[in-house]
Order: structure tokens, then sequence, then C-alpha cells
């Protein structure tokens, strides 16, 4: 069960009062996400290399994934279960965006449990523009603000989506890679922010990494020290 409290504020209380929420997961009336759908969530308790599922401390890439990719490690928070990807898609596609900080506190979660860096920079996968005018609002945006306020780290907009993407997931491997191929660009004067930095990548899922590779080379080119993925849940 995350250890992540349910609280509400005022501004949630009055609008719960007028538009009674209903459990993302469940759908029983009182809140956006009930207790018992949130103990249902399984944390990843066992730090495993994300590609190959080798045991790996700190969720570091093992050796041999290590030299396939731009990315030194992926936190992945926890399992993709029912509770779970009915709360993310609530965010994403029905934009319940009071369940943010519930999610942030997720990922707040897995993290604090690493030995990290002082010049840490936090970075969302940026959406292209034509998406974000569809959705409103950039999840990753949002889960990363969390995660950078709560842990008194600096954000920034470093990247940029230049390109619409297919979703990677049932693509096969070369139509992935063109998929993504020139999709992110640094964004212009970012690089001061990304130099000699531990810079960690947010987003909601991953599905087979590339995305997150892609964006961790483009850092890595800009100076980065270090480039981590810390994600909800792998799909």
């Amino acid at each position: 069960m995350p250890a992540v409290k349910l609280g509400n504020n005022f501004k949630t209380l009055l609008l719960n009062a007028v538009f009674p929420p209903r459990c993302l997961s469940c759908n029983q009336f009182g809140r956006w996400v009930c207790e018992n759908c949130w103990e249902k969530i399984e944390l990843i308790k066992t730090p495993i290399c994300y590609r190959c599922y080798q045991l790996s401390e700190g969720f570091k890439l093992c050796p041999t994934c290590r030299k396939q990719q731009a990315l030194n490690r992926v936190i992945v928070c926890a399992h993709w279960q029912a509770s779970l990807k009915k709360i993310v898609y609530g965010l994403k596609y029905r934009r319940v965006r009071v369940v943010v900080n519930l999610l942030g506190g997720l990922l707040n979660q897995a993290i604090s449990q690493l030995s990290v860096d002082r010049d840490v920079v936090v970075v969302p996968v940026p959406l292209h523009y034509s998406r974000y005018w569809h959705r409103g609002f950039n999840q990753a945006e949002n889960l990363a603000r969390v995660v950078a306020e709560q842990n008194h780290w600096p954000i920034a907009s470093a990247l940029v989506r230049v390109k619409p993407t297919l979703p990677q997931f049932g693509l096969n491997k070369m139509t992935r890679k063109h998929n993504l191929a020139g999709a992110f660009l640094i964004r212009q004067g970012s690089k001061p922010l990304i130099v000699g930095k531990t810079v960690i990548i947010i987003d909601d899922i991953i599905t087979t990494g590339a995305t997150l590779n892609e964006c961790a080379k483009i850092l890595r080119q800009s100076g980065a020290k270090e480039v981590w993925g810390l994600v909800l849940a792998r799909a």
C-alpha cells in the first residue's frame, strides 16, 4: 500500500459538494480514489534493470543493457495493475487533475529510497503542441512539479517535442526507431541548466523505454552528467 495521504483541501471539498466525485477505479461515490482501490496498488520493492528485469541496485541498468542506452537508471514505482491504470487514465483522458498529488507522491516515495546528488534538475517528457492543445495539459509536467517541489529541486522544461509520434507500444523495433528519430530537441537557452547535473526525466508510464532513452540522448549531448528515468509503472 502506498504511504500517501488521501487528504482534501477546501477547494476540493467545495467542488465535491457540487460535483460528487466517484472513484476512478471502482466508481464508488465519495472520492476520486477510494482507500480500498489505493491499497490495491502494488509498489515495486525490489530494484531491477527495467529492460531485462535482472536485480540491480538502485534501479540501475545492468552492465549489458547500459551499453545500449543513454539512461543510467529507470525507477519504476508500481506494478501496472487495474487500479493504477484507471487512475492514470483518469488523469490523462478524463482530466481529473486532482489525482496529480497522489501520483506524484508515489514518485516521491520511490525516489526517496535512493541517494541522489545535490546537483539535480527535474525534466518532464514533453508533449507535442498538437497533443498538448487537445489535452490541455501535460501530465508528465504536472507530476514533475510535485516531485520538484517536494524535494526542493529545480524543474526545467529543457526538452521540446518537435515531431508528433505514434504510441510506441505495438510497433516493431525499426518502426519505433523511425517514429522517435528527431522527435526531441533541447530547448533554446536550456543547456546551462543541464550541464554537469543529474537529470531526472519524469513520465507517467514506460512501455519500451524508447521515448525516455531518446530524451536521455539529447540531454547527455547537452552536457548532463547522468540521466535517470522516474515513472509510475511499466505498461
